[in-house]
């Protein structure tokens, strides 16, 4: 079955923690002020989570905050300038309270720059020091990377990337309690293993966007079309749909 008619909400349908953020959903898109919605060009300090869940993703420096664009080609995302831009979420996920020992991220990302270092998205201020997070990123190596860890890091990435700027739809799974974690890049897979990612669960942290916590570091210099987080494995199905949904937001062809 492919995604007519699917909607990211029915990945959270049974109670599943997450969050999901979508800048073509206007109505979620706010002004620094947090009332007033932005529009093409105007900047964002605070987006709405879309998932039931209601964390919600804020920046609180005006000058630090994306801009919403919307291209040429009608496609609406969130445009970071690798200076200062990022965002964070209101509260911690709540997945160690939870107990979630699984993880689904998908994002539909543009990098303008080569050669730095570029968050995605990353659960808590640095994975590095953290255990029960997740990292999604462009490497100064110039690949797309994957780090899910319980207290034991497991990574997969990319081969090097030769085009800038670099658009892709971004899907990494995993699962701490049965050893596992793929990456997928523009509805392929990239790489996968059931190597160790330690103890979990994943424990309760802030999300940031675009950038290491909130925007102090790792800065994207490029676009983000959408983020969905879920503290599930997510069916290969399920998989499918999303990335079908994230490529007609972002205009990616999917392989």
């Amino acid at each position: 079955m492919g995604s007519r008619g699917f909607s990211p909400s029915a990945l959270f349908a049974n109670g599943e923690k997450g969050v999901w953020y979508d800048p073509s959903n206007l109505s979620s898109m706010k002004q620094f002020d947090g009332v007033t919605p932005s529009t093409p060009g105007d900047s964002v300090g605070v987006i709405e989570d879309q998932s039931g869940n209601g964390i919600h993703m804020i920046q609180t420096v005006e000058a630090k905050c994306p801009i919403l664009r919307l291209s040429g080609d009608g496609l609406y995302y969130l445009d970071f300038d690798g200076v200062d831009d990022g965002m964070r979420t209101t509260s911690n996920l709540p997945f160690g309270s939870n107990s979630v020992q699984e993880m689904s991220t998908f994002a539909a990302v543009r990098k303008d720059a080569a050669g730095a270092l570029q968050n995605v998205m990353e659960l808590s201020n640095n994975l590095g020091s953290t255990d029960g997070v997740f990292r999604l990123f462009y490497t100064a190596g110039n690949l797309w990377r994957s780090v899910h860890k319980g207290d034991a890091s497991n990574t997969l990435q990319s081969a090097v990337i030769t085009d800038n700027p670099n658009k892709i739809v971004m899907a990494s799974v995993a699962s701490i309690s049965a050893p596992s974690h793929l990456l997928r890049i523009d509805g392929s897979l990239v790489n996968s293993n059931t190597d160790s990612l330690g103890n979990g669960p994943y424990t309760d942290q802030l999300l940031s966007i675009g950038s290491r916590a909130g925007g102090t570091s790792s800065r994207l210099s490029g676009r983000i079309y959408g983020i969905i987080v879920r503290g599930k494995v997510s069916t290969a199905e399920e998989i499918a749909n999303v990335e079908k949904y994230l490529a007609a937001k972002s205009g990616v062809t999917l392989s």
